[in-house]
């Protein structure tokens, strides 16, 4: 099955594992996917996100406690939930009530678009996992021409990659 992953920094991550962030926007992204969408936690020199009981917080670099106290894991770097993705839709302009469940300001969204349209990806079944997962768990196909060297004519095989790097933006996986 086809699904997305998509990097997202550990203050929006954050933001949405702890169910107040409502929409993701995207410069870039199919306005009519339905389907599962996985949030990969950015790593970051300037902060951290951090998981413990119930709640993620992020935390300045400097804030070490909870992680030395080992009742903490680490999300940088990880994918850490997925959400359902029930609509996308394409905007210029976002209402304020939809601005606010961005968590964005309207700078920093004019910052991050511009002048151009954007995408706002509804943020639905938010499911947190027990334990973050690496990129090198998730891959892709790709199609390629594989040639046996004998008579044989060459022929299109799907070849398995995993990822190695997190995507800029976003990217297809298979789960």
């Amino acid at each position: 099955m086809k699904a997305i992953l998509t990097s997202i920094r550990p203050r929006h991550s954050c933001n949405i594992l702890n169910l107040i962030k409502l929409w993701e926007i995207r410069k870039k992204f199919p306005k009519d996917y339905v389907g599962w969408v996985y949030i990969y936690c950015t790593k970051s020199n300037k902060d951290f996100a951090i998981n413990y009981g119930d709640r993620v917080c992020l935390t300045p670099t400097d804030d070490l406690s909870l992680l030395k106290e080992g009742i903490t894991t680490l999300l940088n770097g990880k994918v850490v939930a997925r959400f359902w993705c029930d609509k996308v839709e394409e905007f210029w302009n976002l209402d304020n009530i939809m601005l606010a469940e961005t968590c964005l300001t309207k700078e920093e969204l004019g910052d991050y678009l511009g002048f151009n349209k954007g995408y706002a990806i509804h943020i639905t079944k938010l499911e947190i996992f027990d334990k973050p997962k690496k990129l090198g768990e998730f891959h892709w196909y790709r199609k390629q021409w594989v040639d046996c060297g004998m008579d044989c004519p060459p022929y299109v095989d799907e070849v398995k990659h995993y990822l190695t790097r997190a995507p800029q933006s976003w990217c297809y996986i298979e789960v």
